[in-house]
Parts: structure tokens; sequence; C-alpha cells
């Protein structure tokens, strides 16, 4: 399958990180999406089928309605997608690791931050109005990360806590294609996408 409009389709995603759960630094949260009925790693003597992302869109907001955030409320996060199989999920969980939310995961999808501009600019009265997050690793519609494990993570980590007016609430819309994978390369993004 190509990037095109007859292959492509949507998947989108959203959840809230709620302030009384994240009201600090360093707290995580591991949310799953299920994607198995994109993906059949089974193969026995047929072809296996992956979930090809190619683009990736996210936006940070207050509520699940996209309500920008409070321009004078604290809060900094990393989040993003991964494959990596956690073995609890939900928030307030403890198991993002190195190098879970940096460049050198094979596992991640996307990665990106969001600083709100009360943290940005601490102490200033002009704040501003508060931005979306910056991606710092996404696919592209050339070299698509291709999905053989039936789930994806959203996974979250706040580098400065919440203030307690604000949630944030997170959405991703994937540009996704389900593709054909012969044995050779099933197997090799098998042990790739294997933590």
């Amino acid at each position: 399958m190509a990037y095109n409009l007859k292959d492509v389709f949507y998947l989108s995603a959203q959840h809230e990180y709620p302030h009384g759960t994240y009201g600090s630094a360093g707290i995580e949260g591991a949310i799953p999406i299920d994607v198995s009925a994109y993906v059949d790693p089974i193969t026995k003597g047929r072809k296996g089928q992956g979930l090809a992302i190619y683009k990736v869109h996210c936006h940070v907001a207050a509520d699940t309605t996209g309500t920008s955030q409070i321009a004078t409320d604290e809060g900094a996060a990393n989040f993003g997608l991964t494959v990596k199989p956690f073995t609890v999920s939900g928030d307030g969980t403890s198991e993002i690791g190195s190098p879970d939310l940096s460049c050198a995961s094979d596992l991640a999808i996307y990665l990106a931050q969001f600083t709100s501009p009360a943290s940005r600019l601490s102490g200033s009265t002009n704040v501003g109005n508060a931005q979306d997050a910056v991606s710092y690793l996404e696919p592209s519609k050339d070299v698509p990360y291709v999905v053989v494990r039936d789930t994806i993570f959203q996974i979250f980590e706040t580098t400065v806590g919440m203030s307690t007016a604000d949630s944030m609430v997170i959405s991703y819309r994937m540009e996704c294609a389900m593709i054909t994978l012969d044995s050779s390369t099933l197997n090799q993004l098998l042990r790739t996408q294997t933590a």
C-alpha cells in the first residue's frame, strides 16, 4: 500500500491527563490504543499485515472540546505514541524508562513536548496564548512506522507539574494504511518491536 487517497485512513485517540494526578513533575501515564483489527503477525504460509503510520497530528487542550489551556497556568510534559508493551497501563504509572521518550527508542512512533506559556515565562504577567506541542520525532510519508503489535500506547510524563485549574487533554490523529508484509520483513519488525 502507498500513501494515497485510496489506501490511507485515519485513526484518532484522545486522553485527559488530570491535574489532580499530574500535579508534580515526573508523573507518568501509559494509555492503550487497541489496533489488533489492523495487524496480523501470524503468517503460517501467508503474508502478514501491518499498520503503516505515515503522519501523526496532535493537539494539547484544556478539555475534550479543544479549549486552549489557561495561559497563566503552569505545566509541561513530554509525550507520544509507542509500541512498547507496558505491563501496567493507566494514569499515574511508573513504567516509562530510558529511552522511551527520546529519539533513541526504536519503539517510539511519535514524540512531542508541551510547555505552557506560564512555565516558559515564569514570573511574567504577559504570558501570551497557549501553543500546541512541538514534535521531535515523527514518521513520514516516505518512511512510515509499521506497527505489528496489537497495542499502541499513548505515553506521557510531566516535567513541570500542572496547576490546579487545568488538565492536559492530548488528542492524536494518525494517517494510516494496512500493508502486506513478507515473512522476513514481518520477523524483523517483530524482533524490533519487542522490548
